[in-house]
Formats: C-alpha cells, sequence, structure tokens
C-alpha cells in the first residue's frame, strides 16, 4: 500500500494521507476478472496489479504482486472460496481478502468470514460499491446488510455467552460427600451403616446435614447436585 501526501493550497501538506491499494483480482472466468479491472482501473486511490485465474499459477502471481488487496469470485461453491482463501493467506498473509459476487446470506457470509475473508460485495452491489469496499478492507471496516449484522451479534452472543459453573460441593464433609455417593448408589440408610460401620441414626443425621446444606428436599436432588459438580 502506496501513501502519499495531497498538497494544500499555499504549498503546505494535508494532514490526511492519500492511500493507493495494489489490487489483484481473482476469478476463474477471464470475462469478469478482465471485466473488474476495466471497472477499476482509474478509481481514485485503486491500482490494479494484476488479474488471475485461481488455479496454482495464479496463486503464485498473486504472491509475486504483493498485493494489499485480493479481491476474490465467490460465485462459485463454498468449497472453492474457501479453498482459494486459505492458498491466498497462506500465499499472502499481509493482505486483505475481500468476496465478491457473494449471495448475502448467513451462512455463506459466515463461512468466508472463517475463511479469512475481511469483507465482502454481495451479487447486487455496483462500481461505487465495489470501491467502497476495497477502501473499508485497507482500513479495518467493513459494511453489510442489517440482517447480516443482527445475525453476526447473534452468533457472538451465543460463542460468548458465559456457561455457568458447575455447582460446589464444597460445604459437605468428607464423610457426608462418602455417604452421598452410596445414596447415588441406590444404598439405603442401613446399608450405608452396614458400610460405614455407623449407626442408622447416624446416617439420618448426616442425610439431613446434607439436604440442609445443599437446599434441597429429597435425597435424588441431592444426587443430582452431586452429579452436577462433577460436570454430568
Amino acid at each position: 500500500m502506496d501513501i502519499s501526501w495531497a498538497p494544500v493550497a499555499g504549498g503546505r501538506t494535508a494532514v490526511a494521507p492519500v492511500i493507493n491499494i495494489r489490487l489483484v483480482i481473482a476469478s476463474p472466468v477471464r470475462l469478469v476478472r478482465e471485466g473488474l479491472a476495466a471497472t477499476l482501473r482509474g478509481r481514485e486511490n485503486v491500482v490494479v496489479a494484476d488479474v488471475v485465474d485461481l488455479n496454482p499459477p495464479g496463486i503464485a502471481r498473486i504472491t509475486n504482486a504483493e498485493p494489499d488487496v485480493v479481491l476474490v469470485d465467490a460465485g462459485e461453491t463454498d468449497t472453492v472460496t474457501v479453498s482459494a482463501a486459505r492458498l491466498i493467506t497462506s500465499a499472502c498473509p499481509g493482505a486483505k481478502l475481500v468476496a465478491f459476487g457473494l449471495d448475502e446470506v448467513d451462512e455463506r457470509v459466515f463461512k468466508c468470514a472463517a475463511a479469512g475473508f475481511s469483507s465482502y460485495v454481495p451479487r447486487d452491489s455496483d462500481a461505487d460499491d465495489l470501491h467502497r469496499a476495497l477502501v473499508d478492507a485497507v482500513e479495518g471496516r467493513m459494511h453489510c446488510a442489517p440482517h447480516i449484522a443482527a445475525a453476526m451479534f447473534n452468533r457472538l452472543a451465543s460463542l460468548l455467552r458465559e456457561a455457568d459453573p458447575p455447582f460446589s460441593l464444597l460445604p459437605l464433609t468428607s464423610r457426608e460427600k462418602e455417604i452421598l455417593t452410596l445414596v447415588e448408589q441406590g444404598r439405603s440408610n442401613k446399608e450405608i451403616a452396614r458400610q460405614l460401620a455407623i449407626s442408622s441414626a447416624t446416617v439420618k443425621s448426616h442425610m439431613h446435614d446434607i439436604l440442609q446444606k445443599l437446599r434441597v428436599g429429597r435425597r435424588g436432588q441431592a444426587v443430582a447436585r452431586l452429579r452436577e459438580s462433577r460436570g454430568r
């Protein structure tokens, strides 16, 4: 990306730089890539460095062109688009990828994002939309339809939502945990008393304390808390 400074009146220099974007257009359809090149040549801030096919020789030419942005034809299947994106990202890790001709469907946009695309241009976009998408990609911005933005927020909310922490059995003593484990195995108070060599009254007292500490009313609920503490 070449940056020059725009002159202003009085011979002074403007504060804002003029960004010249080196662009490579990649499409398996020659008419498409050459047509886009003709559309973008002469556009402010854009230099079309090369137009290539989405094949190994084309990927090699992208590397040699050292582009700031690679405009990739997303009109093919998702598999072709994702595969091409991975190859280009591997060959030119510093280049921004922009998909064009993309169906503005949630899952297709998400697949492009996961493959490494910084932005996309829908099928019904015009030349001005395309030019803006290229500049935005370099400057770290992206415009998208409201339903895509909403879907992205929903997906992020789902990914970032914190899971409830497992219930802790820390309030229970080691004997209480031992008894609760035997309850989980289906043992009665008498069976637990025999196994632990304590009285049934003692087991009953421990069970009362367990239910109080876990704030439950039945043995089955106490067992459920035990399993929850294990993350099951």
